[in-house]
């Protein structure tokens, strides 16, 4: 009887740990949304001041253009909440520390190869300073966002049974466009960037 007691405790200990994941990642999920729209635009704020110093590195400015940096912003964001979900949500440090040290390792595991990569060879020049250094802001920016809202959503959805519901549904609709985006990510980072930065090493060595 005790054992078949402690083996019910024991699953529904685990029901309740897949249910708060899934309720931290809608929530991360939720959270992406926003701040990937953010995202986005800044990025095509730091293309356009890029392009002001360097005319020739210009492709134009369009709607639609902006719009696709926009749904990558959102994309791009989504996957780096879950990683910010599983490393970082349990941390009791402020979300400016959260922030700076998730934009650090993003920086770190992204962002190194992307520089080194030369998307479009337009990072190596004259214009690598500016760019290499826009870029960096940029992934600081985007993580102390992302956690930013992450922190507020958190805290509103905190305060009502309704709202946890929208975290699970937010769970359900968006945990396989996120899962697919960061798949994606960890993909290209060994399927195009890594060879990319081989072939830049050897040419210049």
């Amino acid at each position: 009887m005790n054992e078949q007691l402690s083996n019910e405790a024991v699953k529904e200990t685990a029901t309740n740990s897949w249910a708060m994941i899934a309720r931290h990642l809608g929530i991360g999920f939720m959270a992406s949304i926003f701040s990937g729209i953010i995202f986005g635009l800044l990025l095509r704020l730091v293309m356009g001041i890029i392009a002001i110093f360097f005319p020739d590195l210009a492709t134009g400015f369009s709607l639609g253009g902006t719009l696709m940096l926009v749904i990558l912003g959102i994309a791009v964001t989504l996957a780096n909440s879950i990683v910010y979900t599983l490393i970082f949500q349990k941390s009791r440090k402020g979300w400016i520390a959260k922030g700076l040290y998730f934009g650090f390792l993003s920086l770190f595991i992204y962002g190194t190869p992307l520089f080194l990569s030369n998307p479009n060879n337009e990072l190596f020049g004259p214009q690598a300073p500016l760019g290499v250094s826009l870029f960096t802001v940029l992934f600081f920016l985007g993580a102390l966002i992302l956690v930013n809202f992450i922190e507020s959503i958190s805290k509103w959805v905190n305060h009502s049974s309704r709202r946890i519901k929208l975290a699970y549904v937010s769970f359900a609709v968006l945990v396989i466009p996120a899962v697919v985006m960061l798949v994606n990510i960890v993909a290209e980072i060994f399927y195009e960037m890594l060879p990319k930065i081989i072939t830049n090493f050897t040419l210049f060595f």
